[in-house]
């Protein structure tokens, strides 16, 4: 898909879709795990011990998946501006990058699991599942940030699609897996992680031979051509680290309030579980948020890289459409739906789970269009080449905020001790993250709209080629 002509408005919610279903497939597949093993295997015991930790391999996993935004922004620009030569040093050292990384995390993350559930306070009855879920999760990890990197990829040069197709396919093969191994063998937790890492091989497999098979696209992969530039990698690392470390500062904050949410439902599993089933639903809203950013941003990037400022900035505007319009159908959804949502999580005859999680569905959920002006925000400085200013203003408000707020109110005056308090930390930091990023974007705007006109004139006074 041509990101720069025709009607951009439609483009982006049709580019967008595909990269919403990728994330609801990889959701999808989780729930079927939590399924599994709560039919099949431990009950619902086992599913709050894989759920429960979500937050936290999402700490871990994000920076360096979320650096994958570095390679989608450069080879975006890339193909607004015709440089195929570069896209294709790009995709090459991105592949290598993401494989390291991979690996240093995923031995870093299996080696500091216990740790790491230690420090949130996990509950001792989910220890034991949680620690086996955890490392086998990381030790899939290169296989999932090669897909990661692949994925962003395809999308920056206009094809989100094929990202889809590879989690339709390895989704098959993990809920193939799940019953195999949970059902048949009885692994229970330790089945769903190796489904898992099965899809992720199968996925990040697919994608990479894609970029083998399509010789004529605007970029493809070539053995000879597997080696690091160092120019490729100074522009993926520069445009990628700080959109890391905002992803890494957006997901903090969640360590925080799953900790404190075990304090505040101290012994009383219900709670917890009706809470983090809640998370578990909120998840399928958010990937239409981040599609809809991620669109935003592959837009901007390749008419940046064209130099067309008009479209740059019709591109944010549909993007803030879009999201309210997908954020009042969840509102609808979650308003009138809530029970059987939460049934499929919960048993459904614990109304005390099913209201603990219909208090985070409506306080998170009804105000999550924020969330989304605020990605979508995010994702047009992303594509003009900014990713540090929400990287900033994520670390000033999801983080410095939500934990001040946490830390310094909800746990310590007694009467904010309560659910309603905890989960206000969110709509609380997104105002105020909206707020600094709709001062952040003209700024940056017309600081890049003057640069892309001065190169524009260059262009045009540079002397004719012989």
């Amino acid at each position: 898909m041509d990101l720069t002509k025709g009607n951009l408005f439609w483009k982006l919610g049709l580019f967008a879709l595909p990269m919403a279903l990728t994330t609801i497939l990889q959701l999808l597949y989780t729930t079927v795990d939590l399924i599994s093993v709560h039919l099949w295997g431990g009950g619902e015991t086992s599913a709050s011990a894989i759920s429960g930790n979500g937050a936290l391999i999402n700490l871990i996993v994000v920076m360096f998946s979320g650096m994958a935004v570095g390679a989608n922004v450069a080879i975006g620009i890339a193909v607004g501006a015709k440089k195929q030569e570069h896209a294709q040093k790009v995709l090459h050292t991105s592949l290598i990058f993401a494989l390291i990384c991979g690996i240093v995390v995923g031995i870093f993350g299996f080696s500091c699991t216990p740790l790491f559930l230690e420090l949130i306070n996990i509950e001792p009855l989910y220890m034991e599942e949680a620690t086996q879920y955890m490392r086998i999760y990381f030790i899939g990890l290169p296989l999932l940030m090669l897909f990661n990197y692949s994925a962003q990829i395809h999308r920056a040069i206009g094809d989100s699609s094929t990202p889809f197709l590879a989690l339709v396919i390895s989704g098959l093969v993990n809920v193939l897996f799940d019953f195999i191994f949970v059902y048949a063998l009885k692994w229970n937790v330790r089945g769903v992680a190796w489904a898992t890492v099965i899809s992720e091989a199968v996925s990040a497999l697919f994608l990479l031979v894609s970029f083998f098979l399509h010789k004529k696209a605007f970029v493809h992969l070539e053995w000879k051509s597997f080696k690091i530039d160092k120019d490729s990698l100074v522009e993926i690392v520069k445009l990628g680290l700080p959109a890391g470390l905002q992803g890494f500062f957006f997901a903090l904050p969640n360590t925080f309030i799953q900790s404190a949410l075990y304090q505040i439902g101290a012994d009383n599993i219900s709670l917890q579980n009706g809470a983090i089933a809640a998370n578990n639903i909120n998840n399928y809203n958010y990937a239409f948020i981040e599609a809809l950013s991620s669109a935003t941003m592959a837009f901007t990037a390749q008419n940046y890289g064209a130099k067309n400022k008009k479209n740059i900035k019709e591109v944010f505007h549909y993007g803030l459409i879009w999201t309210m319009m997908a954020e009042v159908l969840y509102s609808l959804l979650i308003l009138f739906a809530y029970q059987p949502l939460l049934s499929l999580f919960v048993d459904g005859d614990n109304m005390e789970a099913i209201m603990a999680g219909r208090d985070r569905l409506w306080i998170v959920g009804l105000t999550y269009f924020l969330d989304g002006f605020m990605d979508v925000s995010s994702g047009s400085m992303k594509g003009m080449r900014h990713p540090l200013a929400p990287a900033i203003v994520t670390a000033l408000t999801c983080t410095v905020f939500r934990i001040a707020m946490i830390e310094g109110l909800v746990l310590q005056i007694e009467s904010m001790r309560t659910l309603l308090w905890l989960y206000s930390v969110y709509p609380f930091s997104w105002i105020l993250a909206v707020i600094a990023d709709f001062i952040c974007l003209p700024i940056l705007r017309k600081k890049e709209f003057k640069k892309l006109d001065r190169e524009a004139q260059m262009e045009t006074n540079a002397p004719a080629k012989a």
